[in-house]
């Protein structure tokens, strides 16, 4: 997606052929699931192409609200487990770990229609970022997408401070939430505690996601906060949430890991340029 050497500079043209060839993955899938009588191995075939592709990849198909609830619509629980977990590339051993769970059970959650038992399925949730009951049941209630009830759940998240937060990240192996219990003193906005969650699991970059009940004012105050808590940020964007009401923001606070590899500076143009529903700022 980019090139050149110690200081990778994106190539514009290269990415947008590159944006084209996943959209086109996307394309032949919705071609093979919506015709009338659909043939199973070709609506295989299309998903296998999909869940072969990058986690940077993966971002470019979520950049689309539409396109990416679209695919977590599959009537497939394993597709859209298997999906998410290549999206923020989670291995096996990390879903064990977060879930205490065997890699027999791991296994099952992805070759069966296994709802682990409580508290699991809304730590899977967390781990995913997506409704409970989307990523644990075959015909999930669609009134249940517009709250996030896993984080509160015992055992599935931890309790903090704002100030205590950017000491979890070294702790974080892949994926973990807290309920953020001072977080108004951060976002005037709002009024009660907050979720969020690390995002540890890219080789480019970790970042932090806070859950909003309202579009942030991204004023240098609030910038200058965030760069206290999180020294080593150099960017942040908002963004939507899958399946949550518009009004339901994400912002996240971005951790460069490994600047130099490939796939960095795409990553970010994506976020930047093509993302939607989103709005980009540095921090430094």
């Amino acid at each position: 997606m980019v090139s050149g050497d110690d200081h990778m500079t994106l190539d514009p043209i290269m990415y947008k052929t590159n944006r084209s060839e996943v959209h086109k993955y996307y394309n032949i899938y919705l071609i093979e699931t919506q015709k009338k009588e659909p043939i199973e191995s070709a609506v295989v075939k299309a998903k296998n192409k999909i869940l072969n592709l990058w986690h940077y990849e993966l971002l470019i198909l979520q950049s689309s609200k539409e396109h990416w609830e679209r695919l977590m619509k599959d009537p497939s629980l394993n597709f859209r487990r298997e999906l998410c977990a290549n999206l923020y590339r989670l291995e096996r051993a990390n879903i064990m770990e977060e879930l205490d769970l065997s890699s027999g059970a791991v296994s099952n959650l992805f070759n069966g229609s296994t709802k682990p038992n409580w508290p699991r399925p809304f730590q899977l949730s967390v781990l995913f970022e997506h409704p409970w009951q989307l990523v644990n049941y075959e015909i999930p209630d669609p009134y249940s997408y517009s709250e996030s009830p896993e984080y509160f759940e015992e055992r599935v998240s931890r309790k903090i401070h704002l100030n205590d937060l950017a000491n979890e990240r070294s702790k974080v192996l892949s994926i973990r939430g807290y309920v953020i219990i001072n977080a108004p003193e951060l976002f005037q906005e709002e009024s009660t505690a907050l979720t969020g969650r690390w995002v540890t699991t890219y080789p480019e970059f970790d970042y932090f996601e806070f859950h909003l009940n309202h579009e942030p004012i991204i004023d240098k105050l609030l910038r200058e906060a965030l760069l206290k808590l999180f020294p080593m940020a150099k960017h942040l964007i908002t963004t939507y949430r899958p399946f949550k009401p518009p009004a339901k923001r994400a912002l996240w606070v971005i951790i460069p890991k490994n600047e130099s590899l490939p796939p960095y500076e795409g990553m970010l143009h994506e976020l930047k340029e093509y993302r939607e529903n989103t709005e980009y700022h540095s921090l430094k």
